[in-house]
């Protein structure tokens, strides 16, 4: 007897040891530690988290097929990888990843349709159009028998653009809408159609409800200046608030910071000048427009995370106040204009000719559209999944620009 129960605490304790030992295997190995047989040690490993929009598509670590998205690569020297994310129709998403030994890298990568479809969101022409602060309508103008002022919701649904297009006010014989420029008040709520005689004098300001229909617009001429300023208010104080958040090095920095209100930045800068503190996307800059949505010359991205500003160098910058750290964007031939795409992880620029997404850090600069669009009217749909440009594509010369939406998904 004594001989069997010293058998079984001989038993318990292996028992045990084994299961230290093999929970202390599980441990190291979940962390990423391996053993190398050749050498005899245990080495440290770092892992990759790899992931994509569309979903499924292929990984290459130095030029090397090792995976595929939404899926971990695990046991990886530390060391700087070049790591290549593909799918076939779509744009390659390619950058140098570090990777750190008993840490996880998270990638996201965001690729693109290389033949994008494109449909028309108007179809007998959109003049001056306007995007609202907030992202959420755009304000035109047409022509016609049924000529008027025109209101498009960015909702998302392929089809809402047509379904929901509301004439906030039809053409007259005294005012021809598309004659007339618009601007929004900081509230996304009401739009003043602008119009004015020769040497840019103004003639009317009509004030229009966006929730309307067929509306009696009232003219606002005589009290525009103070209607203006009552805006100007709203916005600088919605800007002084945002501006908290930028560190002093980064004001210091930006070009813009000694001006107040600029109603048409210079040709090299060309920020977006009629823009929410958190922007959807770019807009035309009219010369009509008094307002200075961005005052100290800081756009913040749609979470308030990041911010782009031009210094004094005449760079491009993109500050991420999460990560405290700074990147400088490229050059850009053509330029006309740079906006936030909504994820806040990329920015959607406009140059002659050529519409582009790029990574906030600079790199994976990424080719949306090639063709000929308008007075730089372009942004991204606040749901991503399309961008909103201004063109004639095949229609006729002379005839008006329409509004088209290029399917990203």
């Amino acid at each position: 007897m004594p001989t069997l129960a010293k058998h079984r605490v001989i038993f318990s304790i292996a028992v045990a040891a084994l299961i230290v030992i093999a929970g202390t295997v599980a441990i190291f190995w979940a962390r990423g530690f391996k053993p190398n047989l050749q050498k005899g040690t245990i080495e440290r490993t770092g892992l990759i988290v790899a992931n994509s929009t569309p979903t499924g598509a292929q990984v290459y670590l130095d030029e090397r097929l090792t995976s595929a998205t939404d899926t971990s690569i695990a046991f990886l020297e530390p060391k700087t990888y070049k790591v290549r994310i593909e799918k076939e129709g779509y744009t390659i998403w390619q950058k140098d990843i570090e990777v750190k030994a008993d840490l996880a890298t998270e990638i996201n990568a965001l690729l693109f349709p290389q033949a994008p479809e494109i449909k028309p969101l108007t179809t007998t022409g959109a003049t001056n159009p306007s995007l609202s602060p907030d992202g959420t309508k755009i304000v035109f103008a047409a022509g016609g028998e049924r000529g008027g002022v025109y209101l498009l919701p960015m909702v998302d649904s392929p089809f809402a653009f047509r379904q929901n297009t509301r004439r906030l006010a039809r053409n007259s014989n005294k005012f021809d809408y598309t004659k007339a420029t618009f601007l929004w008040d900081p509230d996304s709520k009401q739009v003043i159609a602008q119009f004015s005689l020769l040497e840019n004098q103004p003639l009317a300001n009509l004030l229009l409800d966006s929730e309307q229909t067929d509306q009696e617009p009232r003219d606002i001429t005589a009290s525009l200046a103070a209607t203006l300023n009552s805006y100007q208010q709203q916005i600088d104080l919605r800007a002084q608030s945002l501006n908290l958040l930028a560190p002093d090095e980064v004001k210091a920095a930006t070009k813009e910071a000694s001006v107040k209100a600029s109603p048409s930045p210079s040709p090299k800068t060309k920020l977006p000048t009629a823009q929410p503190a958190s922007p959807a996307g770019g807009l035309p800059n009219y010369p009509t427009i008094p307002l200075n949505y961005h005052p100290n010359g800081l756009i913040f991205s749609p979470d308030e995370e990041k911010i782009l500003y031009r210094n004094k160098e005449d760079q491009l910058k993109v500050y991420d106040l999460k990560l405290k750290q700074e990147f400088t964007l490229p050059e850009f031939a053509d330029f006309i204009t740079i906006s936030w795409y909504p994820d806040s992880e990329h920015l959607v620029v406009a140059q002659k000719d050529l519409i582009s997404v790029i990574e906030a850090d600079g790199f994976n600069k990424m080719t949306i559209y090639s063709g000929k669009f308008e007075d730089g009217f372009v942004f991204a749909h606040p749901s991503g999944t399309r961008m909103v440009i201004l063109t004639a594509l095949t229609q006729q010369e002379g005839t008006p620009a329409n509004l088209y939406s290029i399917n990203l998904k």
